[in-house]
């Protein structure tokens, strides 16, 4: 089954996963707990709020206003106006951790034939498929161990450390029980975690699911029986969606379009077209005339 990823799409999701690993190595943005504050693009970003002798209780506020709430308050008001129209597209368009995802997938797809071990097989593992799964679940757990770390301590220090084989004892504490933890997510429970667990995706969810004017995937309910044995596009959602079923029931969609790229491979000498399709708001349920299908 045809399962590629739009150029675009692909574009954004790896200059973001670059920027992801590259942005505290250049202090573009980390917190730098050896000195105790922000670095934004080379700068450290701070309150101002050290006692001094020409400080008062206005130029507190003032500081708190715009270094703090104003700064917030812009970022919360785009992120929601964003999410009101496009859903979890962060998650689908730039998010590293659902990059990693959807790369593990395809790794765990071409070598063991599922996508995750709940899954069933769709065909006999590849001779080596277990050691080579491990080592890309390590390697992407450690990586993501090392960037972590790098946003919090001198990313600098840690590479130069690693390098001479010379690691600080809270740098190998540190790395050892995330890298753990990163790679015991990525085995058993990278798409749960999405769904579930990621503060930023519930808030989008959420928003998204309130919004009558979202961007939803629409189906074309009354040509169902041209799909009703397929399960093309639901095999190729990464979070394991009924990409055929009602808004209420995909609410954590990530906008990826995996759904839709699929229909359109397995429908391409269809006249009519593929029977998936973006669409502003979902269309009332008086216009979807239930079919047979087995989602």
């Amino acid at each position: 089954m045809p399962n590629r990823l739009p150029v675009t799409r692909l574009l954004l999701r790896s200059l973001f996963f670059l920027l992801f690993v590259l942005a505290p190595v250049l202090d573009i943005f980390r917190l730098d707990l050896s000195r105790g504050n922000f670095i934004i693009f080379g700068s450290d970003w701070t309150l101002n709020l050290l006692p001094s002798a020409g400080q008062d209780a206005t130029s507190v506020t003032t500081n708190l206003l715009l270094r703090l709430a104003l700064p917030v308050l812009c970022t919360l008001v785009l992120l929601i106006v964003l999410v009101w129209r496009y859903g979890r597209i962060y998650c689908g368009w730039l998010c590293p951790h659902f990059s990693m995802v959807e790369l593990l997938d395809q790794k765990m797809q071409h070598w063991l034939g599922r996508r995750s071990v709940w899954e069933k097989p769709s065909h006999a593992a590849r001779r080596g498929a277990h050691l080579v799964i491990a080592l890309w679940i390590f390697a992407s757990a450690f990586l993501w161990a090392v960037s972590l770390l790098s946003y919090l301590w001198p990313p600098l220090d840690i590479w130069r450390q690693l390098w001479q084989l010379q690691p600080q004892p809270y740098v190998l504490i540190f790395l050892l029980v995330a890298t753990t933890l990163f790679a015991l997510e990525f085995t058993l429970a990278r798409h749960w975690f999405c769904r579930y667990g990621c503060a930023v995706g519930i808030f989008q969810s959420l928003i998204w699911s309130i919004s009558p004017k979202a961007l939803v995937i629409h189906f074309q309910r009354q040509r169902g029986r041209e799909c009703r044995d397929c399960q093309a596009c639901d095999q190729a959602c990464p979070m394991r969606l009924p990409a055929r079923a009602r808004k209420q029931r995909k609410i954590t969609c990530t906008q990826c379009g995996q759904c839709v790229s699929a229909c359109r491979d397995v429908q391409r000498n269809n006249p009519a077209g593929p029977l998936l399709h973006w669409q502003a708001g979902e269309a009332p349920v008086s216009a979807q005339i239930p079919v047979r299908s087995k989602e």
